[in-house]
This record gives C-alpha cells, structure tokens and sequence, in this order.
C-alpha cells in the first residue's frame, strides 16, 4: 500500500515536521505505475536500467526510485524529481526529443499496455518531500562487481 499526502500552501504542518524547511532535491515528483504486457516487466527494467536512466539524468532529472510491485507481477512503478515545473517541462523535451528515447522507445513501449497513471506531487509542507542531498544512484546491475 502506498499512502500519499496532498496539499497546498496553507496546508497545517503536523507536529512532528521539522523547524525549518530542508533543501528538498525534487520539489516536483511524479510517482508513475505502468501495466505492462505479461511477462515482460525484467524486460522494460533492462531498458530503463541500461538506456533511460542516465539519459534522463543528462536531460535533469533526478531518478529517485524503481520498484516491482510485489502483488502485481505486470507492473513497474517509479519516481522522478524535478526541480520545479519549468525544469519538469525543459528536461521532459529534452529527453522525449533526444537520440536515447527515439532510439529505444518503440522497444520500451512494446512491453506495455498503459504508461499514463501518473499522479504529480509536491511535498505537501514546506519539508515534506525528499531530501535527496547527498544521495547516490545505486551500482547498475551491469556495473556491480
């Protein structure tokens, strides 16, 4: 189960919220769910892995997390930061127009049958979101030793 908290600015801060606002590393998140073709969940995460990570990394965006969803063998759920919504629209052109996805989208999107749940989030008080200094990619699977 994954529990979210929406909100806007006049939103109460709960007691348990720290004094002051950290510097959040993604204050734009989507948390994106795509229902792929049966049995081809390892597939779409050997792309990702290998050709979409470091791409959208190149084009701005901060890759926070991927994930098996335990229950549903047919489903690959992830988020990215942005640092806001002008960065979210400049590093999605750039990556959406650039040489990596045109040359591995028709592969990544034959492994799915939906890729448009996604929810667009914001932290939902000043401190909420993610903090994500200092934070480090994890080894790709081809990289670890």
């Amino acid at each position: 189960m994954i529990i979210l908290f929406f909100g806007d600015d006049t939103m109460t801060v709960p007691l348990n919220a720290p004094a002051t606002a950290s510097l959040l590393a993604s204050p734009v998140l989507e948390l994106r769910q795509y229902t792929l073709k049966p049995g081809r969940r390892e597939t779409l995460i050997d792309i990702f892995d290998s050709r979409f990570i470091e791409g959208q990394e190149h084009a701005g965006m901060t890759i926070i997390g991927q994930f098996r969803d335990l229950d549903r063998p047919d489903m690959f759920v992830w988020l990215r930061g942005f640092d806001g919504m002008e960065a979210r629209k400049q590093a999605l052109t750039a990556f959406y127009d650039g040489p990596v996805w045109t040359a591995h989208r028709d592969a990544a999107n034959a492994t799915m049958i939906d890729s448009d749940d996604v929810l667009l989030l914001k932290p939902a008080w000043p401190g909420a979101g993610f903090d994500l200094s200092g934070a480090q990619r994890g080894a790709m699977p081809a990289e670890e030793s």
